[in-house]
């Protein structure tokens, strides 16, 4: 449905982005996707609704205009994982290294 806005629309599960580099830009964005989901008969969650912030939380992560930061808690909760001593906690180790894989030097 929103394939066609790739370049103004960022869709993780039920959450939608939509950003822009002017306050323009973006008010033309929303009312092209507003008209959209009217068409389409699709409801937005007035509570869940947030425009214009130059920043969110999303998927463990602040987002903004430069980008991708970490969460402190996230990686203080890295910091203090203990090193593995079962099956189980193994695979929440490698699970929890894989997500901050990036914070890690030399992780392939």
């Amino acid at each position: 449905l929103l394939c066609l806005y790739t370049s103004f629309v960022y869709i993780f599960i039920d959450d939608i982005i939509i950003f822009s580099d002017t306050i323009d830009k973006y008010a033309k964005y929303l009312e092209t996707i507003f008209s959209l989901f009217k068409k389409k008969n699709i409801s937005i969650a007035l509570a869940k609704l947030y425009i214009v912030y130059p920043s969110i939380e999303l998927l463990g992560f602040y987002v903004d205009g430069f980008g991708l930061t970490n969460i402190e808690h996230y990686i203080a909760a890295f910091r203090n994982l203990a090193f593995p001593n079962n099956l189980k906690a193994l695979e929440q180790y490698i699970s929890v290294l894989g997500f901050l894989h990036y914070l890690i030097l030399y992780y392939i």
